[in-house]
Parts: C-alpha cells; structure tokens; sequence
C-alpha cells in the first residue's frame, strides 16, 4: 500500500515564500512522473473571491467586513474548496498542493477572534498529510512584500502591517511549537530566510524521505 503524502500545505506569513516554493515542488514532483494539482486559499470558488475582494486594503474605503465575519467566510469557503476541488483530485490519485489552508486561520483569524473558536470552526476540515510552515522575520517578509507590490501593482491586504506581521510570525511559531496528537501531525518548518534554492532542497529532502 502506497503511505507517500498524497495532500501537501505550505503555510507562512505573506512574504515567506510559499508561492514560489509551491509552484518549485509542483514543477519537481511532474518531473518525477507525479500527476499534481497545485490550488491556493483564499480559493477560485464564490466564497473565496468573495474572501479575497474583503481582504484588500483600498485606500479610501473603510475595512467594513467584521472579523468574525471574516473567520466564518474563511471556513465555509474551505469547506467548499475541499468538496469542489481537493477531494475530487485526491480521489483521482492526484497529489494536492495547497498555498494557505487550516493552519493560516488557525493564526490570521486568532488575531481578532478567539483561537477555541476559529479551531471549531475548522475542525471538519480534512487535515493535510504534511504541513510546511514557513518561519520568516517579519521585517524581512514585509520588505519581500513591498518590492513585489512595487514590481507588480499587487494590491496591498489588510494583514501587510509591520506589528500584524510580528503577531502573525509569533503564531506560525506558537504553531510549531504546540505538541499533542493529530491533528497536529505532518508539520514541518521551513527555514524561509535561506536562499530559494536552499528553501527547496528542504522541502524536497523531507518529501524523498516521505516516499515521493
């Protein structure tokens, strides 16, 4: 019987990398003959571009979407994103890769939201077969994230604050921190300060000596 992780996550603040890094595995893994479905969250479902419209920082309009409120659509679009997408591509023995999932409101939505809460909220969601956490200085992140929004027009987000980083960059740390049983199994840091190359061997040594 086949136990490789089939169901892959890369989580970290905005800045840390995830994006390339997911897109650098998938590029790997369909080299190796892996058939491979890269998606992110917010997703490309209703919900999630509902999501994903709330979370940007338009000068001029007030930020009216309640943080709770905010949590609720998180979830339910997960929720959406797992029937409509991710289960059909595991189902089809695809591997799954997903930039942002459980663990991203686990650390976002706890900012404004009780953690107990936000955690029920998720807590039907299937957990992922490894989680790749990205640890990243805050102030390096935002300096990535600044240069990429000069390079490319990218709308700047309601989370691209210097002190909501640090408190974001404090929880992915509490997260690796937290010992217990599943669901807290399959994560793994990522050094996310170090070269691009140097990020991927990381990622794709752990993932050889998982079967892939």
């Amino acid at each position: 019987m086949n136990t490789a992780p089939q169901f892959l996550v890369f989580e970290g603040i905005d800045g840390s990398g995830t994006t390339t890094q997911s897109k650098r595995v998938a590029a790997h893994l369909r080299a190796r003959g892996h058939r491979v479905h890269e998606t992110h969250e917010p997703s490309d479902g209703a919900i999630g571009q509902l999501t994903r419209g709330l979370l940007a920082d338009v000068p001029g309009q007030p930020k009216t979407v309640d943080a709770a409120a905010l949590a609720l659509l998180f979830a339910a679009d997960r929720l959406e994103h797992l029937d409509r997408e991710i289960e059909p591509a595991l189902a089809a023995g695809e591997i799954v890769l997903c930039d942002r999932y459980v663990v991203s409101s686990w650390v976002y939505q706890s900012l404004d939201c009780d953690p107990a809460w936000v955690r029920t909220l998720n807590r039907h969601a299937r957990w992922p077969d490894l989680t790749f956490v990205f640890d990243l200085d805050p102030d390096l992140a935002l300096a990535r994230v600044a240069a990429r929004q000069a390079e490319t027009g990218q709308i700047r987000e309601r989370f691209d604050i210097a002190q909501v980083q640090r408190r974001l960059a404090a929880g992915y740390a509490e997260v690796l921190e937290l010992e217990g049983p599943d669901p807290l199994e399959g994560m793994v840091r990522v050094d996310a300060a170090a070269e691009i190359d140097d990020v991927s061997t990381q990622i794709l040594e752990t993932l050889a000596l998982a079967g892939l």
